[in-house]
């Protein structure tokens, strides 16, 4: 079988449907981006697999002494150029997450060839959101767009109004999981027939000097000042220090692989399984050996309908904290057994930060087009090895494999875990 090259060719639709139980399949036609690497996925891509860190000295935000210097902020000119995208009277009542949201499903909808104008009441749009515009803590003024600039459901609103998309609109807020869990609920909302296809995915633009300062009071950002701003974020390295704050968004296009394949689609990828669980234990802890994160994983993978041994690579939720990337390792040897020792597991977040509620939606888009590119994304600053992080990683450099399926984890605040598979085309 090869997997060199994505594509729409298969059994046909009424066979591959009735292999798989009856089940509507899902696939993925689009992919959008924004990143502190880059306005679009082909930039992010590119930045991603040269290990390059967006990570820097902030220059937008006035941090005169605080403790936090560094984030992967998107540049302003960037931030800019994608406002001015926008009709005037748009711009003038939106907030930034709704400027790189707008921006990243407009790419996905583009690559996909816009499948929505065909049927717009079956195309819906579900975004993640874990805070959207976060409220300074000194005085402000409030006005007649005050209230629609910060609704988190913003997002999904103004997609499908810019979009013509006219079937279910919805927002998830699960904190640093949003964005993942806005795919899942799509995925299952194609799965149950209520919709043909979804543009889905997660943002969050919170690089502020409060949500700076409230971070580094919780002790879970790096916060130091003697280091090199690019190595800031070096996940499961045994001298990690705390996550790097970032932001960005990521969409998919989901649609029903009947569909795609009806009108000649380019398939990049089929999302084959969703997982999703509570720890119910602590609004910020994980409980030990990463028991919720153990549950979504074995759960997305037996909604899969794949053997363990079938995935080859793991999109790691990979903060940077000594706790997640602990627990993180110690979920996936459980998940996994010996073939955890033939994984390869990386961490995008080594290079653009955290984006929280459009982490793992950015994390997402990333796994699929290591799949279509079959190449594995590095995990950088990796130079000292953890004892208890004892996984192949990925370090520093990207590396060619064969990845007929792979894994995309996501763990929010307040316990809430959400983990993807999604195969190559060809996969049977």
């Amino acid at each position: 079988m090869s997997m060199s090259t994505a594509s729409a060719q298969g059994p046909s639709a009424n066979a591959s449907t009735a292999a798989h139980g009856g089940v509507r399949r899902v696939v993925v036609t689009g992919v959008g981006l924004v990143t502190a690497l880059g306005a679009d996925a082909g930039s992010t891509w590119e930045g991603l697999v040269a290990g390059r860190s967006a990570v820097r000295v902030l220059d937008e935000i006035d941090m005169t002494g605080e403790k936090v210097t560094a984030a992967g902020m998107v540049h302003l000119d960037v931030a800019t150029a994608l406002a001015a995208r926008l009709p005037s009277d748009i711009r003038d009542r939106t907030a930034r997450f709704v400027h790189f949201a707008a921006s990243a499903a407009h790419e996905a909808l583009g690559q996909a060839g816009r499948p929505h104008l065909e049927n717009p009441d079956r195309f819906g749009v579900i975004a993640g959101v874990g805070i959207g515009v976060p409220h300074p803590s000194e005085g402000y003024r409030v006005g007649p767009t005050s209230i629609i600039k910060v609704m988190p459901n913003g997002a999904a609103a103004w997609i499908s109004i810019l979009e013509g998309l006219r079937g279910p609109s919805l927002s998830c807020s699960t904190a640093c999981a949003s964005g993942a869990h806005a795919i899942g609920v799509a995925f299952d909302q194609i799965r149950l027939g209520r919709a043909t296809g979804h543009v889905a995915g997660g943002v969050d633009t919170v690089i502020t000097k409060d949500v700076l300062r409230a971070y580094a009071w919780m002790r879970a950002l790096n916060t130091a000042k003697d280091e090199e701003p690019t190595t800031m974020s070096r996940p499961f390295d045994a001298t990690r220090r705390g996550f790097v704050l970032g932001e960005g968004a990521g969409f998919l296009v989901l649609e029903e692989r009947e569909h795609a394949i009806a009108r000649g689609a380019k398939i990049l990828a089929e999302l084959r399984g969703f997982g999703a669980s509570s720890d119910a234990y602590n609004i910020v802890a994980m409980p030990p050996e990463g028991d919720g994160m153990v549950r979504a994983m074995r759960s997305a993978i037996d909604d899969a309908g794949l053997s363990p041994d079938a995935i080859a690579y793991v999109s790691a939720h990979g903060t940077s904290t000594k706790m997640n990337d602990k627990e993180e390792t110690h979920a996936i040897r459980r998940v996994f057994g010996a073939h955890a020792d033939r994984l390869l597991v990386s961490s995008q977040k080594s290079m653009i930060g955290h984006a929280m509620g459009g982490a793992g939606a950015i994390e997402a888009a990333v796994t699929v087009l290591s799949i279509v590119h079959q190449t594995a994304t590095p995990t950088i600053n990796l130079k000292t090895p953890d004892p208890e992080c004892d996984l192949d990683y990925v370090p520093n450099v990207a590396r060619k494999a064969t990845i007929g399926a792979a894994m995309s984890n996501s763990f929010g605040f307040g316990g809430h875990n959400s983990a993807m598979i999604f195969a190559h085309p060809d996969l049977p």
